[in-house]
């Protein structure tokens, strides 16, 4: 059986040039970051309120380049959703469905997602997080830390509000249908568990349910939608 067919070897191409696209686009958008990187850092250390520290002389510059490729990263999410569709429409077919559609609720969903995190998950946690300091024991947060830590949420919750549309798309496709996702829920409400008791930045419920209970809401969105798209059953 021949691995690389020829329609493979398309797609790969495809595939190529797409991630092309992307990087060049996003390394425009990078540069224009560039420039307002200190109101960026602004923003972000509002959540946590407290002097962040240096533990090397290049952490600032690395710092201020890291907080310009993610930024930019979350700014080109819309046209990264658009190679994506594209791909997957050429090849897999999605239809009744326009493509500008999926990318204006794809980008809505993301940006929702990262909103939902800035205000209520991130705060949350970090104030939890803080509530352990003593009199002896003082955080001494460095800025690259502190910048993985929050883009890494924003990044996160922005691809799990995608999950509807995920699920609407692969509905559509055949790929599942409401009787599928139905026999699923048990299982996907243990797993949305254990990656909400692993992803949320405290062990704590209220933090944790911050995160399991829109993910269980999106999860039933996604059959409703799934739902109305009267596929048949597998």
């Amino acid at each position: 059986m021949e691995i690389f067919t020829e329609k493979r070897l398309v797609i790969l191409r495809d595939i190529r040039k797409a991630l092309i696209r992307i990087m060049a686009i996003g390394g425009l958008v990078f540069l224009g970051i560039l420039f307002f990187v200190e109101q960026i850092m602004r923003v972000l250390k509002d959540i946590i309120n407290m002097k962040l520290i240096l533990y090397s002389l290049p952490e600032a510059f690395m710092s201020y380049l890291k907080v310009a490729f993610l930024f930019a990263l979350l700014l080109i999410v819309p046209y990264i959703l658009y190679e994506i569709t594209r791909i997957v429409n050429n090849y897999a077919n999605i239809k009744g469905v326009p493509l500008y559609f999926i990318i204006f609720v794809g980008t809505s969903l993301f940006y929702s997602g990262c909103f939902f995190c800035y205000k209520f998950v991130l705060p949350s946690g970090i104030n939890f997080l803080l509530q352990y300091q003593t009199d002896y024991l003082k955080p001494m947060i460095s800025l690259s830390a502190y910048i993985s830590f929050v883009f890494t949420f924003l990044i996160v919750f922005g691809i799990m509000f995608e999950l509807p549309l995920i699920i609407g798309l692969l509905g559509r496709i055949g790929i599942i249908n409401t009787t599928f996702l139905n026999r699923q829920r048990r299982f996907f409400i243990l797993l949305n568990a254990l990656l909400s008791a692993m992803l949320t930045p405290t062990p704590d419920v209220f933090n944790m349910l911050l995160m399991m209970v829109p993910m269980q809401v999106l999860y039933e969105v996604g059959v409703i939608v799934v739902y109305f798209t009267k596929n048949k059953e597998l």
